[in-house]
């Protein structure tokens, strides 16, 4: 039978007596790969685009928990089946808690197996064919919302819906759709810095303006001061919002989360956007109040940051909270 339904690899010290199953599943359609430990099997899930692992957990060197984890960091979306000799609770937990698709306990017959794969990869496909479904239905609601004229909330929503899109075909081996979302992201981002020519220099005039770089402690840190809380401020470089989604699921057990938006300043660069969080103005204002730590920035890349705090310091006292402690 022509190996169509699936790509596996086995990983398995005792990969040579597992010869029954492997034909098994086979005979019923699959190609498969086989490692003997967890260090091969590593090498190969690199080298390699497979759909599903199966994994036995006690392996001498790196054992089955160790060998997941080297795992999902390559591919994080890769489906694996965990085999183990031993019903430990806590061996379960561990597994589940590291994205394991099912467990079974040895001793396992070929049927079984077959059974827990068939699950999984079917499973699999009919997630990616909904996803493909419903993202061509998305796709022209999009298309057709950018005919419209549209605010800033219009286009926060419409970038959060896009990057929840290119999470999901993430997650996905290949839906095909890749590409065309790409492209109208593209598309997007042509008519957001349509947009943005269109009104940047309106806001600048108006307070009745979005979320910019130097409203970010007057809107969000200093209610928080006001009521005598602490606040820490956290100011990640270079942390796109699919990367940041892709963290919540990490960080909600232990924090409420609450998505906003902001718009950096023009030019985006470090010395102005990103200085401009800490001291609260816009570029012009900075050079005229700041001009050694301005010539410091142009003269020195490396001195970029190193103005934050005082910066941070005096936005506070023009606030009237001089007399909170700053640790940066």
């Amino acid at each position: 039978m022509q190996n169509s339904r699936g790509h596996i690899l086995w990983i398995d010290d005792e990969i040579h007596h597992l010869k029954p199953h492997i034909l098994f599943l086979e005979d019923k359609g699959y190609k498969l790969s086989q490692a003997a430990n967890g260090q091969d099997g590593i090498a190969l899930s690199e080298q390699n685009n497979y759909d599903l692992i199966l994994l036995d957990q006690s392996m001498p060197g790196l054992d089955g928990l160790e060998t997941l984890a080297e795992l999902k960091k390559n591919r994080s979306s890769l489906p694996v089946i965990m085999i183990t000799k031993t019903e430990d609770e806590w061996l379960m937990d561990e597994a589940i808690t590291g994205q394991v698709e099912q467990f079974l306990i040895k001793p396992v017959n070929p049927s079984q197996i077959f059974m827990a794969c068939k699950q999984t990869l079917e499973k699999i496909k009919l997630h990616e064919q909904k996803a493909i479904s419903d993202y061509l239905k998305e796709f022209q609601e999009i298309e057709a919302q950018l005919s419209n004229e549209l605010n800033v909330d219009d286009w926060w929503r419409l970038y959060d819906r896009l990057t929840d899109w290119q999470i999901k075909f993430d997650h996905y081996k290949d839906t095909g759709l890749g590409s065309i979302l790409k492209e109208q992201i593209q598309t997007c981002n042509r008519e957001f810095i349509n947009f943005i020519e269109s009104n940047y220099e309106s806001w600048m005039q108006s307070n009745d303006r979005p979320t910019l770089s130097v409203d970010i402690v007057p809107k969000y840190v200093k209610p928080i001061l006001d009521k005598g809380e602490k606040v820490c401020l956290l100011v990640v470089d270079c942390m796109r919002h699919d990367h940041f989604k892709s963290m919540m699921t990490l960080l909600e057990p232990f924090f409420n989360i609450k998505l906003d938006y902001k718009l950096s300043l023009l030019p985006t660069a470090t010395p102005y956007s990103r200085n401009a969080i800490f001291c609260g103005l816009f570029p012009d204002d900075m050079v005229k109040k700041y001009p050694k730590q301005g010539d410091d920035m142009k003269n020195d890349s490396t001195s970029l940051n190193q103005h934050e705090k005082q910066f941070l310091i005096d936005q506070l006292k023009k606030m009237d909270l001089g007399d909170k402690r700053v640790h940066y």
